[in-house]
């Protein structure tokens, strides 16, 4: 099971979630204040570079942005393995994303889907094919963009999307150590993410006790 951790904000954050064993550093990162939690590009830069090239960890740049320029300008500023697109479904239309592809043909794309019902199906199949990941991720009004809610969503649908479609799937929304076994149980991903539930109490920065708790939980999941 894939490991994907949001949102670390220092390089010695992700030097401890390699040292635990995610697969997949995620950083939201911006100049306009789209996000609470954003860090600049500087600093993003600088949390990538403290990834060992050997331990071959991806690292993904969120963005809530819908503007193609400004997209691109994030990729080249930070030079992402993975960018991870959140923003509003309906901001970066199939045709945007095949677009944001062929300009940047080496980077990959972690197109975020929001889990509602089976109108969600649909969208997944028609993301697939501009999309070399797909996350499912709750999406609740009064958040910017698809995700960071700590909330959970309907799993059954999750694990319908699992089914549908050709390519990895990443499971995001609420999980954390208590449940991520329970949710790769019914639904079967490829990767699980966390960002709120391994935080620290009443932070936002990592804790990487509850890291190691989680990873733990959801490499044994079979086992539970």
């Amino acid at each position: 099971m894939k490991i994907q951790i949001y949102s670390h904000k220092t390089p010695e954050d992700a030097t401890t979630s390699v040292e635990l064993g995610v697969d997949f550093i995620g950083v939201a990162t911006g100049e306009l204040g789209r996000l609470p939690d954003e860090v600049s590009y500087a600093m993003c830069r600088s949390i990538f570079s403290a990834i060992p090239s050997e331990s071959h960890v991806s690292k993904v740049a969120l963005t809530v942005a819908s503007e193609l320029d400004e997209i691109i300008e994030t990729i080249a500023m930070v030079n992402p393995d993975v960018i991870h697109l959140s923003g509003g479904i309906g901001s970066m239309s199939v045709k945007n994303v095949a677009e944001l592809r062929g300009v940047v043909p080496d980077t990959k794309i972690m197109q975020a889907i929001p889990v509602s019902d089976d109108t969600s199906i649909n969208l997944a199949l028609e993301y697939q094919s501009v999309s070399n990941y797909i996350i499912l991720d709750t999406d609740i009004e009064s958040f910017t963009g698809i995700g960071a809610t700590g909330s959970t969503h309907d799993w059954n649908v999750s694990r319908n999307i699992v089914a549908a479609v050709n390519v990895p799937v990443i499971l995001a929304g609420g999980l954390s150590p208590a449940n991520v076994a329970d949710a790769i149980n019914m639904v079967r991903p490829w990767c699980v993410d966390s960002f709120t539930h391994t935080n620290k109490a009443k932070s936002k920065s990592k804790d990487p006790d509850k890291i190691q708790q989680f990873i733990k939980s959801a490499r044994n999941w079979s086992k539970t």
